[in-house]
């Protein structure tokens, strides 16, 4: 029994001398004794969680660098913090890979994983990190209500499969509308120089995590190049402000668009895609057909309907900016566009496109209403009526608003006053342009009636006066001057009045 212990304890250090100090971060790994009980392991805690600030996402973090967690966590936060109405959760997935070996070919074809480029690097994880950090990943995807087991089992498999063969990576991917994954590798230089370039792809793939999905029946884009170029756009911006810094990002970005010109042809097509797109991008920013606050805080991608009409290759600016995007200059040591790309032709070719566009949104408004969302209602008043009948007693109400642009959401509650707010909420998520009007009371229909359009403005106005007297009160609350037992019974009696 005494042999056994003294090898027990001579195991235990040198384990402990074996493993001592080589965690990711620089701390030694946690010991604790197998499940059978006839072994030590010794694991690294590699799993992060990071809830940002209430204008950022949440995101979590598996970071397998020596990096510290906060240098991809600040950048996380600064992207987010630049962008408005971020609805995502993003996992980020940040290995490290060895030295460059070959440029490979996918082995017997096993898997070609979005993102993965095909070139090895010696594998530096240990096959319990690669474990560790599947199992956090598989209990993040497990977590989401908009997936099932089917939707992430194989995308587990592929990052498995980069890991496990030392691939270097570079992708963000759409899970579900509100869950994006993103996955990178950094090679030793990069980690151990944090180079310029590290800083720019993470902000890139942050970027790509945090804009609206443009997965829906209105991004009909004829290119996907407006998608590459904003992320790149950004991500020069980002990389040059970040720390507050006064680099000239306009002049990184025209000398790079230039750059890749030369070398990839002036097609807004991969190759370099990303990097001759935001040239293009910038000069319509030049120009005024674009604004760059819009594409900084993600705005750009907020209205994907108008989004596909403006960068629709019918459109002349379009037209003119596949022309001569990539007409740039070094004027006094500086990139600039050549000033003469501008001309009077196209201004009136294009004032003559967006009137007849105008006209086609006219032809739209004048269809009516029941027309036009009798589609979206087909679809969702089923749902209603169930709902209506088993949990608000026949009683409840449905407001639609038909969109400017001709799409619709509706909203669904056992009073008018929350029906409206529903719909109001819907309509904003999606950013349609119009009124929520009652659809229906019960089961009655009463859209397009005089009792709908009464009602709608009643509602309309009863919703707001019902809301700022909420804020009233909430005021009270806040500044001390009414305890939480008086804010509750003050809000009832609003609440009664509601009904």
């Amino acid at each position: 029994m005494f042999k056994q212990y003294i090898f027990l304890l001579i195991l235990s250090l040198f384990s402990i001398q074996g493993f001592a100090g080589s965690c990711a971060d620089g701390s030694e790994p946690v010991k604790s004794i197998s499940a059978d009980g006839t072994y030590f392991e010794f694991k690294c805690n590699i799993y992060k969680y990071l809830r940002a600030d209430n204008k950022s996402p949440n995101f979590q973090i598996i970071n397998l660098t020596e990096l510290d967690d906060n240098y991809f966590i600040d950048k996380a936060n600064y992207a987010s913090s630049q962008m408005t109405n971020v609805i995502t959760q993003t996992l980020a997935l940040v290995y490290p890979v060895g030295t460059f070996i070959d440029y490979k070919i996918n082995p017997n074809n096993e898997v070609d994983f979005l993102g993965t480029v095909k070139v090895s690097h010696e594998i530096v994880l240990k096959d319990w990190q690669i474990e560790e950090a599947l199992d956090k990943a598989r209990k993040f995807f497990a977590s989401q209500d908009c997936l099932n087991n089917l939707s992430y089992m194989s995308m587990l498999d592929d990052i498995n499969w980069v890991l496990t063969n030392g691939y270097a990576s570079g992708l963000q991917a759409v899970m579900c509308d509100d869950v994006r994954f993103i996955m990178m590798s950094i090679d030793p230089w990069e980690r151990e120089k944090k180079s310029k370039n590290l800083i720019r792809v993470f902000f890139h793939e942050i970027y790509h995590s945090l804009q609206n999905d443009l997965q829906n029946t209105c991004s009909n884009f004829n290119d996907i190049w407006i998608v590459e170029a904003a992320t790149e756009y950004f991500a020069q911006h980002a990389t040059a402000t970040y720390n507050n810094s006064s680099k000239n990002y306009v002049n990184n970005i025209l000398e790079i668009a230039l750059r890749e010109s030369k070398n990839e042809g002036y097609k807004l097509e991969d190759p370099a895609i990303a990097e001759k797109g935001m040239g293009a991008l910038r000069l319509m920013v030049e120009l005024g057909w674009v604004e760059e606050s819009h594409i900084l805080n993600g705005s750009l991608f907020h209205d994907n309907c108008s989004l596909a009409q403006q960068f629709s290759n019918d459109n002349p600016e379009i037209k003119y900016i596949k022309d001569n995007w990539f007409k740039i200059e070094i004027q006094d040591g500086n990139y600039k566009f050549n000033p003469s790309i501008i001309n009077e032709e196209l201004e009136e070719e294009i004032t003559v496109f967006y009137s007849q566009l105008e006209e086609e949104i006219t032809k739209i408004n004048l269809q009516p209403k029941e027309e036009i969302c009798q589609g979206h209602i087909q679809a969702n008043w089923p749902g209603y009526i169930d709902i209506n009948k088993n949990e608000f007693n026949s009683k409840g109400f449905m407001f639609v608003v038909s969109g400017e642009d001709g799409r619709c959401e509706n909203g669904i509650g056992p009073t008018s006053l929350a029906a409206y707010d529903d719909c109001t909420h819907w309509k904003e998520e999606n950013n349609i342009i119009g009124t929520c009007e009652l659809y229906a009371k019960g089961e009655e229909v009463v859209w397009g009636s005089s009792e709908s359009n009464q009602k709608s403005t009643v509602d309309t106005t009863e919703s707001e006066d019902y809301v700022e007297r909420l804020k009233q009160i909430k005021a009270l609350l806040d500044s001390g001057i009414i305890n939480q037992d008086d804010f509750e019974k003050m809000k009832q009696k609003i609440i009664d009045t509601m009904n």
